[in-house]
């Protein structure tokens, strides 16, 4: 027969240590219910409420923020509709709470954008069709006008005159812009298209696009080009030559 024991203060420590992590949770959990509202409560009133802003002048804003606590960080933009130095907008929304020193970002206005008296001046093309390019030049200088690029085109007026501007005479322009002329090079003329580094077919087909043709072609030997492009063209690119004349040009092939 077994005869179990059992040592009576082992089992008087087992209930004291139970009984005492009872009582233990029990005091925390009333600290937690009780205390914890209080100092979450304590925090929130630590926090400072974010003023109101908005529409204020920069100066009066920056006293407002300083005096309750906070930081204020301004960016500017232009804005036709509020006046200079206006808040338009802020950052937190008023109401909100930050922490002492919390910064609220605000957008003030920088009043309409500025522009200068030659950009807000206007001046209209005049028509100075039928002018040489010189007299076109002087003319629209004497205007205000400056004139940008020249490009020559076939036309039945006599070689050298202005036969249409871009923009159009009448439109309203700012001083910055400038004015391309189209200049006449007369009826029967071309220019001559640059056909350089070509092979053989583009050339032709450049030129027969310009109402030219191919003329002779030289044949060389030179390491110092790429093999199979025309290296020389006569006439040169830009001059002037009738309608269907042709062009002589020399290709470089390699040595067979």
């Amino acid at each position: 027969e077994v005869v179990m024991y059992y040592d009576r203060s082992s089992v008087k420590t087992f209930w004291i240590s139970f009984l005492t992590s009872i009582i233990v949770s029990a005091i925390v959990s009333f600290s937690i219910v009780y205390y914890i509202p209080d100092f979450l409560e304590q925090i929130e009133e630590e926090k400072i409420e974010v003023p109101d802003v908005e529409g204020l002048d920069l100066k009066t804003a920056e006293m407002v923020v300083d005096r309750s606590g906070l930081s204020l960080v301004a960016e500017r933009v232009n804005d036709p509709n509020v006046e200079k130095d206006r808040v338009i907008y802020q950052n937190p929304a008023p109401g909100t709470k930050l922490d002492k020193g919390g910064i609220i970002k605000v957008v003030v206005s920088e009043g309409p954008p500025t522009t200068t008296e030659e950009e807000e001046e206007e001046i209209i093309i005049p028509d100075v069709t039928g002018f040489e390019l010189n007299q076109a030049r002087v003319y629209l200088s004497e205007k205000g006008i400056t004139v940008g690029k020249v490009e020559k085109k076939i036309s039945s007026e006599p070689e050298g005159e202005v036969i249409s501007t871009v923009p159009e005479p009448g439109i309203k322009i700012t001083k910055d812009v400038h004015v391309k002329l189209i200049i006449s090079i007369g009826p029967g003329k071309v220019v001559v298209p640059n056909i350089k580094r070509l092979s053989l077919f583009q050339a032709e087909r450049r030129l027969s696009d310009n109402g030219l043709k191919m003329g002779n072609v030289r044949e060389i030997t030179s390491p110092e080009y790429p093999f199979d492009v025309i290296i020389s063209q006569d006439p040169e690119s830009g001059e002037m030559i009738e309608k269907g004349s042709s062009v002589n040009v020399t290709i470089n092939r390699e040595a067979s």
